[in-house]
């Protein structure tokens, strides 16, 4: 099971619960439709501020976005979550939001 992609159909699932069309969702992130777009097909991960943006719109908990049912073990979620940030090990930004997202949860 690939992270991005049961990341983004929960994205998907709370979006549409909340009657938002992708469109909505973007004007109210203040990203453009294929960003979204993009999330919801696994393609891409939003930035830690988007994230934030998504929860607080959709009106849920970080953690409803990250149950993924098909991903049962430890080791199987830590090897996702490593595949994820390796993907963007040269992206300083992008490593530095994860950084600061992790913190917020310990």
């Amino acid at each position: 099971m690939n992270f991005k992609k049961s990341f983004g159909r929960n994205v998907q699932k709370y979006r549409k619960y909340r009657n938002l069309t992708q469109e909505k969702l973007a004007e109210l992130v203040g990203v453009d439709v294929t960003s979204i777009s993009a999330v919801e097909t696994g393609k891409y991960f939003p930035s830690a501020d988007n994230l934030v943006k998504i929860v607080e719109i959709l009106q849920i908990q970080f953690a409803d976005l990250f149950e993924f049912e098909s991903l049962k073990t430890n080791e199987e979620l830590f090897d996702d979550v490593v595949s994820i940030i390796s993907s963007f090990r040269d992206d300083k930004k992008r490593l530095n939001s994860v950084r600061n997202f992790v913190k917020t949860l310990l």
